[in-house]
């Protein structure tokens, strides 16, 4: 059984929140062993209340259960859709069967995608403009378009402080807590909002700037962050915002390096491990992802750590003649969701019995804005005592590579 919390965020304002530990892709793509969390959040006023948002179609029972408890059929007055995304969608239409007087409010592209999903309720939908006042309560309404669709938006609610964000600041897992103060793990918290940042909104960083100068400018200031994912922000609102300029701004974590490899027989492991131990005792901090015949790595955490690395290492051996195949894929999503920004990027390539492994990666690293080095195409196929060797003077180029690269 999902777990529902509901929990007062602000003096009229409740949360909504259910557990999704069943999940394992989000998106059918990203890896979340953790979970995540559908948050609604309910305002209620004298006049009548307002839902913002709605949770997943396979909770949609518990929803209305909630909704029961915290309003009636005949009180809730409006449902604000910030985001027309099944997860948040998906419970619409039977929140509108329970309350059929409710009106229907958000963007006017969402008006475009409820008449194409949910037809029967498009006569119900009135759109809102940018920067409209909601007709309960007081707060205003603002389009964030790519955070990350087109017809993404927020409210923010001046009286309390409150920004409900939608999409935008949410994270994976599901913290025990609601709020981020009563959090035993703030770190923890941090990162799995870094990892739906990069892996969910990642390819429109240039928009998350525009949004960010776009609640500046309306003069937003939140003492809350309610997003539609994870923990209500109250005591680290500034750190959330924060998180999200570091990644728009491509700004990394100095002296961070992720070292991504593959290994098929254990040689490229080898050299991997030597320059993590090298670059380790120069005073980096190296991530290390590797690609096994015993493991593989979370591709949506190599992403998070990826985004905001000073420096990316990509060694791979020969496959077919072409670099190893989970590394393309690997980098092409780096590419597509964290991308290079001017940041340097080292490649060690076997050649194998030939091919232009080394000189594939370099190109496709270019082309999304790193800047490749090749530090090393070698022979050989066995985890050799001479391979060792070679790795440790493969290491000490690496270092002198990135330390010459701090010091320009």
């Amino acid at each position: 059984m999902a777990s529902v919390r509901v929990e007062e965020v602000a003096d009229g304002l409740l949360l909504l929140r259910v557990e999704d530990r069943y999940v394992r892709f989000f998106e059918a793509l990203w890896e979340i062993p953790e979970g995540i969390t559908y948050n609604a959040y309910l305002l209620r006023t004298r006049e009548g209340d307002v839902l913002f948002d709605t949770w997943k179609k396979p909770f949609s029972g518990l929803l209305l259960d909630a909704l029961e408890e915290a309003t009636g059929p005949d009180r809730l007055r409006y449902i604000v859709v910030h985001h027309m995304e099944p997860d948040h969608a998906g419970s619409l239409p039977d929140v509108a069967r329970w309350a059929p007087g409710a009106r229907i409010l958000g963007h006017p592209l969402a008006g475009r995608m409820l008449r194409d999903t949910y037809p029967a309720l498009a006569e119900r939908f009135r759109p809102l403009r940018d920067g409209e006042e909601l007709p309960l309560g007081g707060g205003v309404f603002v389009h964030t378009p790519w955070l990350h669709w087109p017809e993404t938006s927020m409210t923010w609610l001046p009286g309390p402080g409150v920004l409900l964000s939608g999409d935008a600041f949410g994270g994976y897992g599901i913290p025990a807590s609601v709020f981020d103060d009563e959090c035993v793990e703030p770190e923890r918290m941090l990162r799995e909002m870094r990892k739906y940042v990069v892996t969910v909104i990642g390819h429109y960083l240039d928009w998350v700037s525009r949004a960010l100068g776009k609640l500046e400018r309306l003069g937003v200031e939140p003492r809350v962050v309610a997003p539609a994912h994870g923990i209500v922000w109250r005591s680290n609102t500034r750190r959330v915002l924060e998180v999200y300029r570091r990644l728009a701004e491509g700004r990394p974590v100095e002296r961070k390096v992720v070292i991504l490899y593959a290994s098929m027989y254990g040689t490229v492991e080898v050299f991997a491990r030597a320059a993590a131990c090298r670059l380790a005792r120069e005073g980096y901090r190296p991530v290390v992802y590797g690609y096994t015949d015993t493991g593989r790595p979370l591709l949506s955490e190599v992403l998070t750590d990826a985004a905001d690395a000073e420096a990316l290492v990509v060694a791979t051996p020969t496959y077919e003649a072409e670099a190893f195949p989970l590394l393309r894929y690997a980098l092409e999503e780096i590419c597509w969701k964290a991308r290079g920004r001017g940041r340097s990027a080292y490649i060690l390539a076997s050649q194998g019995w030939g091919g232009r492994a080394a000189e594939e990666l370099a190109e496709k690293l270019r082309g999304c804005g790193y800047e490749p080095t090749v530090v090393l195409r070698y022979q050989a196929v066995a985890a050799t005592a001479a391979a060792a060797e070679e790795a440790e003077r493969v290491a000490e180029k690496l270092a002198r590579l990135l330390g010459a690269r701090g010091e320009a």
